[in-house]
């Protein structure tokens, strides 16, 4: 490196002059870099592989377990829950999908990581199983420890929070790390469009990795059933069912009694039955209207034809019998005229006695004509067509005064009947209440009933760790080691290398030579380097060295003479070609 030479500091540089000399790069320039630093380019390869290396072989080996749980269509996704009730509305049936995915997030949960520490236990899980775990632990007690290399340090008497004593706080520490050691070993993978769930663990002892992937298999297996199961669910529904069961006696006992102090069986069959029991007495007092009114018409006829019917009829008549007694009163008849006829003569017609002389011989004459019929014997009997009519008749009135009466009585049922469809009626409401009481009491007691036997069910299968998710496969024990993969990763650390060998390359021989400026500016900065490049060389005690420097600007005025950019105006800009760093300006 130049004695001389010292960091370039911002005079009249640009910050945009370092990008465009950066684009103007030729592969060729990098290259012919490469190729001046190859010997750091080689030692920082082979230094990082041998590094890497190292690291790979004290790198502990990698073991890893496999298991796999099934979630097969159970009473977790069939069987509804005892405190939830059946309604109407119609809900979108989700995918199980949701199920499985849902599944595999409990599964790598905190719980079922803190379920697996316990299962195997803190000590276990938090031995020291290689080299780098072991030595931690070491340097932790050697610094613990009362070593006089190490007693100058302060020792604390342990750590406290809340009520917790530091042997408390130590273990809940030794839990966490347990606990964070269980997350990590765990990963779950779930299958596309599938029902399974693989749960696979890696860490660096085979036995302990197998013994966490079934603990977490195991547990979660528990924790499902914990998950689906309803706490306090038996019990509850036992006290419900009692007190609705109880409900329901009385309501119905309460609904009977009413039934017998009304006297209806149910107010259902009573309005049907005073229904038909109206209908039929409408129906009976309409045939009585019918039948008495036929009867009355009936018995005015009879009687009509009564009052024109004689009673009694001849049945025998004899004529011709002998009347001495109208004989004997025709003979003085006949005396009596003479003895008229003759004073009738002598009296003139204008004297008032001849007018009744006249008169009576007029009914002289009269009696004697009624006398002189032959005389007739007669034999009546009652006339049978009256005697039929009066038969009838009476027969008629009877039967009207029948069905008045029964028009009467069925009036009487009727009227009564409509009182208690009117009872019926007021009753109704009141018996309609007590019903509803006690079917709703009884239909709550059957769902206490129903739910009741549902939990005893589900606590009894719970009871057997019966859930919907099964392990089809354990927790498998591979001895043979998952990783690191050291050859593969040997290949990487030699690529990791060789580019940070390029890379210190380029930044340490920076192509560019300057920042910008026209070709002729370039040519003469470069030129008057030169110069001072082979006057310091006569002094200089490393002649190859600046020998090396000259040819190196020589190149670097060759390969920048496209350079276009412009340079900062004043003193000249110099970089130094070995080290990358600008130089100020010499003093001519």
């Amino acid at each position: 490196m130049n004695g001389s030479s010292s960091h370039f500091s911002s005079g009249n540089w640009s910050p945009s002059a370092p990008t465009e000399s950066w684009a103007m790069v030729t592969p060729g320039e990098v290259l012919r870099s490469f190729r001046r630093r190859l010997p750091s380019i080689v030692f920082t390869t082979v230094l990082v592989t041998i590094a890497v290396i190292a690291l790979l072989i004290v790198w502990p080996n990698q073991y890893r377990s496999e298991g796999l749980m099934y979630v097969r269509l159970g009473r977790g996704a069939l069987a509804v829950d005892p405190t939830t009730k059946a309604t109407q509305s119609v809900s979108m049936q989700e995918s199980r999908t949701a199920e499985v995915v849902s599944i595999g997030e409990m599964i790598g949960s905190r719980e079922i990581a803190e379920r697996a520490v316990e299962r195997i236990g803190v000590e276990k899980i938090n031995q020291p199983r290689t080299w780098i775990d072991q030595g931690l632990k070491d340097i932790e007690s050697f610094l613990q420890s009362d070593h006089q290399l190490v007693a100058w340090l302060p020792k604390s008497d342990g750590k406290t929070v809340g009520e917790m004593s530091p042997e408390q706080y130590k273990g809940q520490l030794d839990r966490e790390q347990a606990i964070k050691k269980v997350s990590k070993a765990i990963n779950v993978q779930i299958a596309k469009n599938g029902y399974t769930v693989a749960v696979a663990g890696k860490g660096d002892d085979p036995l302990l990795v197998q013994s966490i992937v079934q603990a977490v298999m195991d547990e979660y297996g528990r924790y499902h059933v914990e998950a689906h199961s309803v706490d306090g669910s038996e019990s509850f529904f036992e006290k419900r069912a009692k007190q609705s069961r109880d409900t329901a006696l009385a309501t119905r006992r309460a609904l009977q009694e009413t039934r017998n102090e009304m006297g209806w069986l149910s107010a259902a069959s009573a309005e049907e039955t005073l229904r038909e029991r109206i209908i039929d007495l409408e129906m009976k007092l309409n045939t009585a209207d019918s039948e008495l009114a036929e009867a009355i018409s009936q018995a005015e006829e009879l009687r009509r034809q009564l009052d024109g019917t004689k009673e009694w009829v001849p049945v025998e008549v004899t004529l011709g019998i002998a009347n001495a007694a109208g004989d004997q009163m025709r003979s003085q008849l006949y005396d009596v005229q003479i003895q008229d006829g003759e004073e009738l003569a002598r009296v003139s017609p204008n004297h008032p006695r001849y007018k009744l002389l006249q008169e009576k011989m007029q009914q002289s004459a009269q009696l004697a004509d009624a006398e002189r019929e032959d005389r007739e014997e007669r034999r009546e009997a009652i006339n049978p067509v009256y005697q039929e009519l009066e038969t009838q008749f009476q027969t008629v009135r009877a039967k009207a005064v029948g069905l008045k009466s029964r028009r009467d009585a069925v009036n009487e049922r009727l009227a009564a009947t409509q009182l208690d469809l009117q009872r019926l009626n007021g009753d109704a409401t009141r018996l309609a209440e007590l019903t509803w009481e006690a079917e709703l009491a009884e239909e709550t007691y059957r769902e206490h009933a129903r739910s009741l036997e549902e939990a005893r069910v589900n606590t009894a299968l719970d009871d057997l760790q019966m859930s919907d998710v099964s392990v089809i496969q354990d927790a498998t024990l591979n001895l043979k080691k998952s990783g690191p993969m050291r050859g593969l990763l040997a290949v990487v650390g030699l690529l990791l290398g060789l580019s940070l060998g390029l890379l210190q390359a380029i930044l340490r021989d920076s192509p560019v030579a300057s920042t910008g400026g026209s070709r002729g500016e370039i040519s003469r900065n470069k030129a008057a380097k030169s110069r001072r490049r082979t006057k310091s060389a006569d002094v200089a005690t490393n002649t190859n060295s600046d020998l090396d420097d000259v040819m190196h600007e020589q190149e670097d005025i060759r390969s920048n003479e496209t350079v276009t950019a412009g340079v900062p105006t004043g003193d000249t800009v110099a970089m130094n070609e070995t080290s990358g760093t600008f130089n100020a300006p010499m003093p001519r």
